[in-house]
């Protein structure tokens, strides 16, 4: 009877293992590319007379220049925000500013314009680089306070 016994527990040991399973579940992880913008220059209106008004295309040297660096070939949407005044102290100075435009090779005077002055959607290139370029204008009053007026440009880039 002991025998019957052990040979039953050894059966139903062996009969648990044989019904043992596994399985395995695969990792997946995405790396993105780290999108940045860096401002390559600033908007350099120049001198401006009392009474005047200068402007600076967006396709020319003056204007703005931003680099973005991110995902090749990526949809990229790049968000600009324009001040409406410059000011020097209490003083300020209307600024109009340009269709900001893109480019995925730098230089301005080949650029594409983007639909509106916040900016718009477009790609980078093969290597991941977009050229951002903006430019405005003032116009300074005929009693215009002399001074030294200035403002900010704000460059926002996104991808999916």
């Amino acid at each position: 009877m002991k025998k019957l016994i052990l040979i039953t527990v050894l059966l139903l040991s062996v009969s648990a293992l044989s019904f043992a399973q596994s399985t395995t579940a695969n990792i997946t992880a995405n790396v993105n590319a780290t999108l940045t913008v860096a401002r390559l220059t600033d908007l350099a209106i120049g001198n401006v007379n009392q009474g005047a008004t200068v402007t600076v295309a967006s396709t020319v040297v003056a204007a703005a220049a931003f680099f973005v660096t991110g995902a090749a070939s990526a949809a990229t949407t790049v968000s600009i925000t324009l001040p409406t005044d410059l000011t020097s102290g209490a003083n300020t100075m209307p600024f109009t500013g340009q269709i900001p435009r893109w480019n995925t090779v730098a230089g301005a005077g080949t650029s594409t314009a983007f639909g509106a002055l916040t900016g718009g959607s477009t790609s980078t290139n093969a290597t991941g680089n977009l050229w951002v370029y903006v430019g405005g204008g003032v116009t300074a009053g005929v009693a215009q306070a002399v001074g030294s007026y200035s403002g900010t440009i704000t460059v926002a880039v996104t991808q999916p």
